[in-house]
C-alpha cells in the first residue's frame, strides 16, 4: 500500500476526541472506544535491546503464518494486517543489517511508530496490570487422598455459539458456552450455560465417569493452575506433565479475594496470602471458597512450551493477556509498571518498587481480564516467577499500542 502523510493521524486524533470528549470512565461498550491517538512516551526496555528483538523475530514469523483476518483493531484505526505484520518485519530486518544499540532500536521505534493509549481504568492509558505464571506442582495418574481433585480435558458436549452469526450488532461480545438438555416443560432440547465449578466438582460430579481426566491434584494447586491457564504436574515416577488451556465453560470469573476480605484485609490479598489461607483449611471447607468462582478451565497435554490463545510459544516477560473483544491480538505494544524489589531472595516482602517499561506482545487471552482497563503480563515458570507474579497488582500502569506511520488507515469516519 502507499504511504500517507503524519498527518492522517492527527485527523484520526481530532476523530477521536469527537467521539470520547463525552465519555466517563464508564466500561466500554465497543472496539472504537477502546484506545486514542496519544503522546508518545519516552521509550526504553528494562529487558533489553537482544531480549527484544529475540521475541520479535519469533512474533513475526508466527504471524507471518498466522490467519488474524484482514485488518486488527486499534480503537477508531482498522490496520491492514499484511502491512503491519511488514512493518515488523522491517524492524527486524532493519536490526539485523545494524549494528544496533538499545537507544538507536528505540530512536528507530519512535520514529516509525505512532502510538495509542489505551482507554484504561481512572484515565486514558492507565490500566490495571496483574501478572500471571506457569506453576509446577505434584500430583498423580490415579486419585489419592492428597491428590483429589481432577484435572480435566475439554468435554465434547460443550457448544460454541457465536451470537454475532445471528445479528452484528453482538460482534463483541464473543462466543458463548453452553449444552443441550432437556426442557421437560416443553418437551424439547435447548441450550442451557455449562457446568458450573459447582456442579462439575461438588456433589454432583457432573463430568465423573466421562474418562475426562487427564491426572489428579490437590485441588488448591488445581484451581490455581486455572487461573494461570496452564502448568506442569510433577508425577511421583519423577516424569512430568506439561499442561495447556485447552478450553472454559464460558462462566463468568468471580476472584474469590472478595470473599475473604472479612479474614485477609483488602490490601494485603495476594496469591501467597489466599493460597496460605485455602491450605489451612479442611478440603471440604476450601472447596466452598472455591465454588465462588463459577468459572472452569480444562487443559490438554503438550508437548512443548506453554500456548496462549492466539497459537504461537508465551514470551517470559512480554506476553500480556487482554480482553479480546477491544485489544488486537498480534499487535506491539508498550507497558509502563512498576516491578517489585523484594525484601529478601525468598519470600514475598516487597521493600520497594521499580519504575519500569517494555515492549510487549498483546497474544492472550483470560477469564478475570476484562474491560478496556486491564492488562495480565505472563511472568514466566517455577517458583521465582510465582513470586513475581504474585505481588503485582499495579493500577497506576500504563499500556500503548503501536500503529506503523508509513501504511494506509481504514479509519471510521476518516478516510483517504
Amino acid at each position: 500500500m502507499g504511504s500517507l502523510p503524519r498527518s492522517i493521524f492527527r485527523l484520526v486524533f481530532i476523530f477521536s476526541l469527537l467521539i470520547f470528549s463525552s465519555c466517563t470512565r464508564a466500561p466500554i461498550k465497543e472496539r472504537k472506544q477502546a484506545m486514542r491517538m496519544a503522546t508518545r512516551p519516552f521509550v526504553s526496555d528494562d529487558l533489553g535491546t537482544a531480549d527484544f528483538l529475540k521475541a520479535l523475530e519469533a512474533h513475526v514469523v508466527f504471524l507471518e503464518k498466522a490467519k488474524l483476518g484482514a485488518t486488527l483493531s486499534f480503537g477508531p484505526v482498522e490496520v491492514p494486517v499484511v502491512p503491519y505484520v511488514q512493518s515488523l518485519r522491517g524492524l527486524v530486518d532493519w536490526s539485523k543489517a545494524h549494528s544496533v544499540d538499545g537507544d538507536a532500536l528505540w530512536e528507530k521505534i519512535a520514529s516509525e511508530f505512532e502510538f495509542l493509549e489505551v482507554y484504561g481504568t481512572k484515565s486514558w492509558g492507565r490500566i490495571m496490570l496483574t501478572s500471571y505464571f506457569e506453576p509446577e506442582f505434584a500430583g498423580s495418574l490415579t486419585p489419592t487422598p492428597e491428590f483429589s481433585q481432577p484435572i480435566y480435558k475439554a468435554p465434547s458436549d460443550m457448544i460454541d455459539v457465536n451470537i454475532s452469526a445471528y445479528d452484528e450488532r453482538f460482534r463483541d461480545v464473543g462466543t458463548m458456552k453452553g449444552r443441550m438438555a432437556m426442557d421437560e416443560r416443553l418437551g424439547k432440547m435447548r441450550m442451557v450455560p455449562y457446568y458450573s465449578r459447582t456442579q462439575i466438582d461438588g456433589p454432583e460430579k457432573a463430568l465423573k465417569g466421562r474418562n475426562l481426566e487427564l491426572c489428579y491434584a490437590n485441588p488448591v494447586d488445581s484451581f490455581f493452575m486455572q487461573v494461570q491457564g496452564s502448568g506442569t504436574v510433577q508425577l511421583p515416577d519423577g516424569k512430568k506433565m506439561r499442561l495447556g488451556y485447552a478450553d472454559q465453560n464460558g462462566h463468568k470469573y468471580h476472584s474469590i479475594g472478595k470473599f475473604l476480605t472479612d479474614i485477609i484485609p483488602l490490601e494485603k490479598i495476594t496469591l501467597f496470602t489466599l493460597e496460605t489461607h485455602l491450605r489451612a483449611l479442611p478440603e471440604a471447607d476450601a472447596r466452598s471458597v472455591l465454588f465462588k468462582n463459577p468459572s472452569y478451565v480444562f487443559f490438554r497435554p503438550l508437548e512443548g512450551p506453554a500456548l496462549t490463545s492466539l497459537g504461537n510459544e508465551v514470551f517470559a516477560g512480554r506476553t500480556i493477556a487482554t480482553d479480546v473483544r477491544y485489544f488486537p491480538k498480534g499487535a506491539l505494544a508498550f507497558l509502563q509498571f512498576r516491578r517489585p524489589v523484594f525484601a529478601a531472595a525468598t519470600g514475598d516482602e516487597v521493600s520497594n518498587w521499580q519504575e519500569v517499561s517494555r515492549f510487549v506482545f498483546d497474544q492472550d487471552t483470560g477469564g478475570a481480564i476484562r474491560g478496556g482497563g486491564r492488562a495480565d503480563l505472563f511472568w514466566g515458570s517455577g517458583t521465582e516467577a510465582k513470586r513475581f507474579a504474585g505481588v503485582i497488582k499495579d493500577d497506576r500502569a500504563r499500556l500503548y499500542y503501536l500503529v506503523p506511520s508509513n501504511i494506509d488507515y481504514l479509519t471510521q469516519g476518516v478516510r483517504e
